[in-house]
Parts: structure tokens; sequence; C-alpha cells
């Protein structure tokens, strides 16, 4: 596959996460300055994404209408413009009317673009990809507190970040002549719409394909896990284990440093391991990680078991993604998913949230068990998803992916 189109796709993953990690890095210092409660964060988080969401369902129609390469461009000026928006913003109040555009983009860009990896790259690429929207979900806080520690408001750290979107995005449209004809089997993305336009009446309701509602159920658990270790973590290692708060926080950091790492270590497993070895590698090391932590353990100890947490979130995210087509059909595969992105999302909305309830409630003891639980059941569900597809499987089978 040629090199320049590759970058591309990359640089389209570096614009997906620079904006996602922002809000919680910045609010220490929007919170006093807009005058709003320190919890009114999570109104704003929630209308991100509901429009995410929203934005997830939609994909299939959005991709017929316009395709893939101007999805992707068009969400990058959304979100570029949102982040604008954020940085021009007088009050809270503007901060939720531009919450919902900069939602809406990034939902339909990061559906039609897994989608396409899953369907055009091997998953070597897929694992890598993710590897990069890391980067920039690790590029936007550091490149904000640089701005902060400068003695600049937020305004500037958010103006500078849409700024670096909207250099993005402009690359993303005047190269979308590059896109021409790099659909599956080199034909155009409006031909394969159409194709799609022409048999809508023998595709099956998704919930009904074999599969699925188990499918939708592991993305749910996944984001659990990945975001659920990240956010409260910090907290049990504080609270039940008497850290600090700086060596707490440097613990977040630990986790999200090795998913980063291990993804550009799956990538290059990929060559001698199949998706589905990935998936259980990785969910068995979060096994032992979230096991590890519930466990009265030395303080290194507890970084060693958040890596090995870390280390196992890295491939279970791109693998799931990159069977989507083996698993549901490659005509399906737009559908799903839209909707596996939804759950994705909705896990992260509902089971954060819940885990946090729990150990309000029974004490943060009970964090690294509920994650724990958790990993259990996304390894036990993966297998149903993959026994039950072996028994049903698509009409009509993926064919090999390219070993761009």
């Amino acid at each position: 596959m040629n090199a320049v189109f590759l970058l591309l796709i990359y640089l389209a993953f570096i614009s997906l996460g620079l904006p996602d990690t922002l809000l919680g890095s910045a609010w220490p210092v929007m919170q006093p300055e807009l005058g709003v409660s320190l919890d009114a964060q999570g109104l704003i988080t929630l209308i991100v994404s509901c429009a995410t969401i929203l934005s997830c369902l939609l994909n299939e129609r959005l991709v017929r209408l316009l395709g893939t390469a101007k999805i992707t461009a068009l969400s990058g000026m959304v979100t570029a413009a949102s982040l604008l928006g954020y940085a021009l913003s007088p009050s809270y109040l503007w901060l939720l009317l531009f919450s919902i555009p900069l939602g809406l983009g990034a939902g339909s860009v990061d559906t039609c673009l897994n989608n396409y990896a899953s369907l055009h790259l091997s998953a070597r690429h897929v694992n890598w990809l993710t590897c990069f929207y890391a980067l920039g979900a690790s590029a936007g806080p550091a490149l904000l507190s640089f701005i902060l520690g400068r003695g600049q408001s937020w305004h500037t750290g958010y103006f500078s970040i849409a700024m670096i979107q909207f250099a993005i995005a402009i690359v993303l449209v005047l190269t979308l002549p590059v896109w021409r004809g790099r659909d599956y089997r080199g034909e155009p993305l409006r031909r394969t719409a159409e194709h799609m336009e022409k048999a809508p009446q023998i595709r099956r309701p998704l919930l009904r394909i074999p599969g699925v509602l188990m499918a939708l159920m592991c993305y749910a658990l996944f984001f659990g896990i990945q975001y659920g270790t990240g956010l409260w973590a910090p907290s049990y290692l504080v609270d039940a284990r008497s850290f600090s708060v700086e060596s707490a926080a440097r613990t977040a950091s630990v986790f999200y440093i090795c998913v980063m790492v291990g993804r550009i270590f799956s990538g290059l497993a990929t060559e001698k391991c199949s998706d589905k070895t990935l998936v259980r590698i990785g969910a068995g090391l979060c096994i032992v990680g979230t096991f590890s932590m519930a466990l009265p353990l030395t303080p290194p100890l507890y970084y060693i078991a958040l890596a090995v947490t870390g280390l196992g979130c890295a491939p279970i995210f791109p693998s799931m993604i990159h069977m989507t087509p083996s698993r549901f059909g490659r005509r399906d595969s737009e559908r799903v998913m839209g909707i596996q992105m939804a759950a994705a999302y909705v896990g992260n909305v509902v089971l954060c949230p819940l885990i946090g309830v729990v150990a309000e409630r029974m004490g943060t003891r009970t964090i690294p068990w509920l994650l724990f639980i958790m990993c259990i059941a996304i390894l036990c569900l993966s297998e149903c998803v993959d026994r039950t597809v072996a028994r049903h499987p698509p009409e009509e089978q993926a064919q090999p992916m390219p070993s761009a």
C-alpha cells in the first residue's frame, strides 16, 4: 500500500486522539475562571459522549453519502472548529454548545476509520494506528501543560491545539485525491455504497446476526476496564493503599504508557499470533494485573500490576476491531462497527461511574475486584463470540487482508 496514503491514515488517528484528553487536564484552571462547580465537567463529558454515540450509530448512512475520505476530512474540520469554539467561549454554556459538534465529529471519524482499517489494513497496522491515537491523546495534555506553565491561559492552549487540528484537517482535505480508488478490490467508495444500496432487503437486523450482542458487551466492558483503571486506580491507591497523591498520579501515567507501548509490540506480534490469540493473551494479562492490584503488596509492585494491566489492554481493542469483518462479514462490517463503537462509549459512560458508585458504598478496596470481574467477563464473552461465529459463519466470508 502507498506509504503516503498510510501516513495520512496515521495522521488522522493522531488528530482523533488530540482533543480527547484535554478537558481533564485543563479543568482545574477552567473551573474557577468559569465560576462553576468541580463536577460541572461531568455534564460536558456526558454531552460529548452522547453526541459521539449518536454519530457512531449514523456512521453507515454517512459513509454511503460521503465516503470514508470526505468524512475523515470533514470531521477534522468540525473538531478543529469545536476546539476553536472552546478557546473563544466566554462562559460555561458556550462550552456545552460546542461540545455537541465535538462529539459528533469524533464519533463519525472514529467509526469509519476503524472500519476502513479492519477491512483494508493488516492487524499490524490496526494495532499501530490505535497506538498513534494514544500518541495524540498524550500530546494534547502535554502541549496544554507546556502553555499553562508559561503563564498563558487555557484559552491560548485550546486555540493552539485547534490550529494544529485545522492544519491536519487542511492536509486531509488537500489529499482527498489520494483516496481515489482505494476501496477493497480497487473499487471506488461510491461504487461500494451503490452496491450496498441495491440489496438492503436481504440484510439481517444487526442484533440478529449471531454473536453481535455478545461482541457489543465486549466493547462496553473493554472501555469500562481501560478507562475505569485509568480513572479509579489512583483513588484506590490513595484511599486503600496509603499512596501519596503524586505517587498515585504517576501510576495512571504508567498504565497509559504501557497501553501505548504494548500496542507497538502487539502490532509486531500479529506476524506470529492471530487476533483471537492476542485477545486471549491481553485478557489474561488484565486478569493477572487486576487481581494483583487487589492484594496487599509493596508500593513498587502496584506499579508492576498496573503495567501488566496496561500491556494486557493493549492488544484487545485493535484485535477486536480487526476481527469485525471476519466475524460478521464484510457486507455488514460498516453497520456492526458503528454499533460496536457506540457500545464502547456507552460502556465508558455507564461502567466508569458505576465503579465509583460501588466504591463509594462498599469501599475503594472493591475497585480492583470489579475490574477483575470485568476482565474475566470479557475473556468469556470473546470466546463465546468466536464459538458462535464458528457455528454460524457470515454468509460471505471476509477475504484475506492485504499485507500492507
